[in-house]
């Protein structure tokens, strides 16, 4: 006999396990219950590799699993039909139809028959796809073919039911009223999404069937959308009627043009949906409905470091390259697809085999009107610029220009991160050394973020070899923004030639104050040579600084020293700039990086060649002018340069607004001690340098001398971007 003692461990031992048992279902944590419900209920095809919990039982009841349904699926769909049709078509009805020809699409690309042909020669003919001959070849085509409408009457058929799910009441005649959303509204839109996402994609794959019917008709014109006649696709499935897509452009001169030049073919067209699509941590987007696609133009400029290295090597004059050639439209087409049945009521739409398909300019439209009511067209603004930024490896290809002993100088370029606008003011964005356009990645995706700010700046970007002189890089990249005015607006009349905004960071903040300055330096450096290089060329130094500053060298030289403002711009923002150099530009490993930068060959034997016709050699190098030109850019970051004593007194103009923003890497601001700024630095550059009188605003950041990505510069930026369009609009 068991003892009470004995017995009550075991029992509460017992009673314990038990709890824990019957409790197992509550270990996991709360939220993550919360998480699988909602995924559970929001689950799809869309989502997985399943239907959704109602499709399944939409098939159960019909006496139907999902695998049966797929391999039969004329008879699925009929037994469904019958099993939910004896009322009224419902939105759930609806749903589940959308959802199986959805599934339906996908299970026949999985089938071989349905799979892109090898289009190569096999590279050993001993293996399985070893070469056929042309009647097995001619067979398979046409098996694809068949295959391939198939899925492609699948994939019209998931708009269509899809279509009709969102847009349930007015084509039903119903008042619409606004309701709570869904989960089978969320549902249903990512199938008529996805649906929209497959036909385009596939009728636009350029290894597909339909990839050769793709070019432009501009004969017949959509007049609600204002869109140009593109294509018109027909198809046809063994055992049912031709469906008929028509497809419509936005009629817009830059995607019309585009598309002339290019024998009126869209290429490399990449959806969001997309694996090619390059990934940003920041994008700006706009919610709302259709699918967004970006098309590559052929003739966009397109670089590679393979292709850099190439053109290094070889004893080219860069100097003379065409100022056009490096002035670059956008060249990638934003696009965003819809697709719509045909018809003005529910049993229109669900009998319809005529489809439209709409490419709008997701810039210019941004609502459009579907059966009276209007919603908004959904855009992904960053994904030309990240195809951009993904197919120039530009981060690299600065390294290069600034590392690489070169026999010629790579001249600044320009870049449009968009369509020109000429209704839309301009920003333009200038690097700093050792760096890029990549640079201003999270800095311009968060500013196109802002929808005042998207619908009212359009931004270009400068790409330039840091290695050169500051006072070189200043004059070329100060022609190359002109001569893009006067490309884009030779009568100087759009909003877009007028009140425009210009920031730089580090090195570029010195050359953007460059640019908005007015200043003769010819007479300043004449004034700095009387100071300065006594102890080096005494006796020589009258004889010197009045050969150099004759007629003959005067307008070789006037170009690069005399500075003029850029019409354009009356606001400037400068981000950690040296304006006085610093200290850090003479740390040992410093010094040792600026041995490795080397000026170009042909800028030594063209600019300097000026200098090269004085006799005094020594006296030259030894000159200011001489390290003025016989310097990289790095070294006259040195507060001791000759670059930094010649410009730290140049004065902005007038007519220009100007702020700065500084870093403050140890926090020092904080302390509200050191109102001089004597301790206050970004690391590189201290805030005694970057500091200017006159400035509007002067906003001090925790952080180092990457500030220009920190959350509270974007948002001071976006600040003085809103106040510069409220006091434009007031001019």
């Amino acid at each position: 006999m068991t003892s009470v003692r004995n017995f009550r461990p075991k029992l509460l031992s017992l009673c314990a396990s038990t709890v824990l048992f019957c409790g197992c279902t509550s270990i996991l944590p709360q939220s993550k219950i919360q998480a699988n419900a909602i995924k559970e209920s929001r689950s799809s095809i869309a989502t997985s590799s399943n239907i959704s919990h109602l499709s399944q039982a939409a098939l159960l009841s019909s006496g139907l699993d999902e695998k049966t349904c797929m391999t039969k699926f004329q008879d699925c769909i009929q037994a469904v039909q019958q099993s939910v049709f004896s009322q009224d078509i419902s939105q759930d009805t609806l749903a589940i139809l959308a959802e199986l020809h959805y599934a339906q699409a996908l299970y026949l690309a999985q089938k071989p028959e349905c799979r892109t042909l090898l289009t190569r020669p096999p590279i050993d003919p001993y293996y399985a796809n070893a070469p056929v001959d042309d009647a097995t070849t001619q067979t398979q085509q046409q098996t694809k073919t068949i295959c391939s409408n198939f899925q492609l009457e699948a994939l019209y058929h998931t708009v269509r039911y899809s279509y009709a799910y969102l847009f349930y009441d007015a084509l039903a005649g119903k008042n619409q009223q606004r309701h709570i959303i869904k989960d089978s509204d969320i549902k249903a839109q990512d199938l008529y999404h996805l649906a929209i996402n497959a036909i385009i994609s596939q009728i636009h794959n350029p290894n597909g069937i339909f990839s050769h019917s793709f070019h432009t008709k501009n004969s017949v014109t959509d007049h609600k959308y204002h869109q140009k006649h593109y294509d018109t696709l027909i198809t046809k499935t063994a055992n049912q009627q031709a469906s008929q897509l028509t497809i419509y452009i936005a009629d817009d001169p830059y995607y019309t043009n585009n598309l002339k030049d290019q024998n009126g073919k869209l290429t490399e067209l990449i959806s969001t949906y997309d694996s090619q699509k390059p990934n940003l941590q920041i994008t700006s987007t706009r919610s709302g409905i259709g699918v967004s696609f970006v098309s590559s133009l052929e003739h966009r400029k397109k670089t590679d470091t393979a292709a850099l290295l190439e053109r290094l090597g070889k004893n080219n004059d860069n100097l003379d390259q065409s100022i056009n050639d490096r002035i670059h439209p956008m060249g990638h087409l934003l696009l965003t697809a819809i697709i719509k049945p045909v018809g003005n009521t529910l049993d229109e739409v669900l009998h319809t085999h005529q489809f439209q398909a709409h490419l709008f300019n997701p810039y210019q439209t941004k609502k459009i009107d579907i059966l009276g009511q209007d919603y908004s067209l959904v855009a992904n603004f960053s994904s030309a610029y990240a195809s951009w930024l993904a197919e120039n490896n530009l981060r690299q290809l600065s390294l290069l220009n600034m590392l690489t002993k070169q026999n010629h100088a790579t001249l600044p370029e320009l870049y449009m991160l968009s369509p020109y606008n000429p209704n839309q003011k301009v920003i333009i964005m200038l690097h700093g050394l050792a760096s890029s356009p990549n640079t201003w990645i999270n800095l311009t995706n968060s500013l196109l973020a802002d929808p005042i700010l998207r619908d009212n700046y359009q931004v270009w970007q400068i790409a330039y070899s840091t290695n050169l002189p500051i006072l070189e890089n200043r004059y070329h990249i100060h022609k190359l923004i002109m001569a893009t005015f006067d490309k884009v607006d030779p009568s100087a009349k759009h909003a877009a030639n007028h009140h425009d905004v210009i920031i730089g960071h580090s090195m570029g903040g010195v050359i953007s104050r460059l640019l908005v300055s007015d200043d003769n330096l010819l007479d300043k450096l004449q004034e700095i040579t009387q100071d300065t290089e006594h102890d080096y060329i005494q006796g020589k130094k009258d004889k010197l600084a009045t050969k150099l500053l004759s007629q003959t060298y005067h307008d070789t030289l006037a170009n690069r020293f005399t500075l003029n403002t850029l019409p354009q711009v009356n606001t400037a923002v400068f981000i950690s700039s040296p304006f006085k150099g610093t200290t850090y530009a003479d740390y040992w490993f410093t010094r040792a990086a600026r041995r490795i930068i080397t000026l170009p060959l042909n800028l030594t034997k063209t600019i300097t060649g000026t200098l090269a016709h004085i006799s005094d050699q020594e006296a030259v190098k030894t000159s200011v002018l001489g390290s003025l030109y016989l310097d990289n850019g790095a070294s006259q970051l040195s507060d001791k340069s000759s670059f930094v004593a010649l410009t730290k007194n140049v004065q902005i103009n007038d007519n220009v607004t100007y702020h700065t923003i500084m870093g403050d890497i140890k926090g020092d601001s904080q302390n509200g001690g050191d109102t001089a700024g004597k301790l206050i630095s970004d690391g590189i550059v201290p805030f005694t340098s970057s500091h200017l009188d006159g400035a509007k605003s002067e906003t001090i950041v925790i952080g180092g001398h990457d500030i220009h990505e920190n959350p509270k510069t974007i948002l001071q930026l976006r600040k003085i971007l809103h106040e510069h369009l409220v006091a434009s609009q007031a001019q």
